[in-house]
Protein backbone atom coordinates (compact mmCIF):
# COMPACT_ATOMS: atom_id res chain seq x y z
CA UNK A 1 0.00 0.00 0.00
CA UNK A 2 1.37 3.32 -1.38
CA UNK A 3 0.68 7.19 -2.04
CA UNK A 4 1.30 8.49 -5.09
CA UNK A 5 2.06 11.83 -5.30
CA UNK A 6 0.20 12.28 -8.86
CA UNK A 7 1.28 16.47 -9.82
CA UNK A 8 3.53 19.16 -8.39
CA UNK A 9 2.87 22.32 -9.16
CA UNK A 10 5.91 24.89 -8.86
CA UNK A 11 5.29 28.91 -7.74
CA UNK A 12 1.69 28.66 -8.50
CA UNK A 13 2.30 27.72 -12.19
CA UNK A 14 3.67 25.30 -13.98
CA UNK A 15 2.54 21.29 -13.17
CA UNK A 16 4.84 18.03 -13.04
CA UNK A 17 4.78 14.64 -12.34
CA UNK A 18 7.86 13.86 -11.35
CA UNK A 19 10.05 15.35 -8.58
CA UNK A 20 13.21 15.47 -10.77
CA UNK A 21 11.65 17.29 -13.31
CA UNK A 22 10.03 19.78 -10.71
CA UNK A 23 13.39 19.82 -9.14
CA UNK A 24 14.78 20.94 -12.19
CA UNK A 25 12.74 23.34 -13.51
CA UNK A 26 12.31 25.52 -9.79
CA UNK A 27 15.87 25.36 -9.74
CA UNK A 28 15.97 26.91 -13.51
CA UNK A 29 13.66 29.01 -12.53
CA UNK A 30 15.29 30.57 -9.48
CA UNK A 31 17.93 31.09 -11.35
CA UNK A 32 16.27 32.91 -14.24
CA UNK A 33 13.98 34.85 -11.73
CA UNK A 34 11.06 33.10 -13.69
CA UNK A 35 9.29 31.81 -10.45
CA UNK A 36 6.65 34.39 -8.65
CA UNK A 37 6.00 32.25 -5.28
CA UNK A 38 8.75 30.51 -3.66
CA UNK A 39 6.50 27.46 -3.07
CA UNK A 40 5.87 23.90 -4.69
CA UNK A 41 2.05 22.25 -4.06
CA UNK A 42 1.52 18.16 -4.21
CA UNK A 43 -1.50 16.69 -5.28
CA UNK A 44 -1.07 13.29 -3.54
CA UNK A 45 -3.27 10.46 -4.09
CA UNK A 46 -3.92 8.10 -0.85
CA UNK A 47 -4.64 4.64 -1.07
CA UNK A 48 -8.11 4.61 -0.54
CA UNK A 49 -8.26 6.82 -3.79
CA UNK A 50 -9.04 10.09 -1.91
CA UNK A 51 -6.87 12.96 -3.26
CA UNK A 52 -5.17 15.28 -0.51
CA UNK A 53 -2.55 18.32 -1.03
CA UNK A 54 0.48 20.08 0.66
CA UNK A 55 1.86 23.05 -0.05
CA UNK A 56 5.38 24.17 0.88
CA UNK A 57 6.37 27.55 0.49
CA UNK A 58 9.38 30.04 1.57
CA UNK A 59 7.41 33.08 4.15
CA UNK A 60 10.12 35.97 5.24
CA UNK A 61 12.52 33.57 7.71
CA UNK A 62 10.85 29.94 7.72
CA UNK A 63 9.49 27.30 5.20
CA UNK A 64 5.76 26.75 6.23
CA UNK A 65 3.27 23.87 4.75
CA UNK A 66 -0.03 24.06 5.06
CA UNK A 67 -2.89 21.65 3.23
CA UNK A 68 -5.35 19.49 4.34
CA UNK A 69 -3.64 16.49 5.66
CA UNK A 70 -4.60 15.57 9.35
CA UNK A 71 -2.49 18.49 11.72
CA UNK A 72 -1.94 20.60 8.93
CA UNK A 73 -3.92 24.06 8.88
CA UNK A 74 -5.71 25.06 5.82
CA UNK A 75 -5.22 26.74 3.12
CA UNK A 76 -7.89 29.25 4.78
CA UNK A 77 -6.05 29.03 7.84
CA UNK A 78 -2.76 30.25 6.22
CA UNK A 79 -4.27 32.99 4.21
CA UNK A 80 -6.68 34.22 7.41
CA UNK A 81 -2.87 34.33 9.35
CA UNK A 82 -1.23 36.23 6.46
CA UNK A 83 -4.19 38.61 6.47
CA UNK A 84 -3.94 39.38 10.11
CA UNK A 85 -0.20 39.19 10.56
Amino acid sequence: MKAIVIEIQIGGLDIYHSLWNACREYANGVAHNTILRSKMNFAIKLPDGKVKYITIRDEDEETVAYGDFEGLPSALDYAKEVING
